[in-house]
């Protein structure tokens, strides 16, 4: 299933728990568009401490699996475009590079390919005038799409007793 989210500088999403899927073994994966904002992370109540504040960054992924899976969580604050965010260290960037590579090393299949993928350049396919207003969009809004499974593996509907 895939959830979008909209906010605008004045929204926020309350704490709260993802927790009417089935599923609740496999991950949300979370991909920020847009303005940048303050997530926070709880724990199994909403009374458990430390909350944990995250600076998301558009083009961010999260993944909220394992033990954080059904932890509380929220979007406390959408940041507005003209507010000067900090800069990452060098250290966050190799950190981050690192898990990158770390994912890529992991995914790789074992069976070579003919030919390597090819794909087609953004700037190539979006009209200019729809690029200049995605780009506008984008310093207004914060976009939000997350994906989860909400069946567990190899159920097919939901059980009549759940609806």
């Amino acid at each position: 299933a895939c959830i979008v989210n909209y906010y605008n500088t004045k929204s926020i999403m309350g704490g709260h728990r993802d927790d009417l899927e089935l599923a609740h073994d496999k991950p949300v994966i979370s991909l920020s568009l847009g303005l940048p904002g303050v997530f926070l992370l709880g724990g199994k109540t909403k009374d458990d401490t430390p909350v944990v504040p995250i600076l998301v960054r558009p083009g961010d992924v999260m993944i909220l699996g394992g033990h954080c899976r059904m932890n509380y969580h929220g979007m406390a604050r959408v940041i507005p475009h003209r507010v000067p965010l900090p800069t990452m260290t060098e250290t966050t960037i190799r950190a981050r590079k690192q898990e990158q590579e770390e994912v890529i090393t992991k995914t790789k299949t074992t069976k070579p390919r003919s030919s390597p993928p090819q794909y087609l350049s953004a700037a190539s396919v979006i009209p200019k005038e729809d690029k200049e207003f995605l780009d506008q969009f984008l310093r207004l809004y914060r976009i939000n799409i997350n994906v989860r499974q909400v069946l567990p593996d190899g159920v097919k509907k939901i059980p009549d007793d759940d609806v």
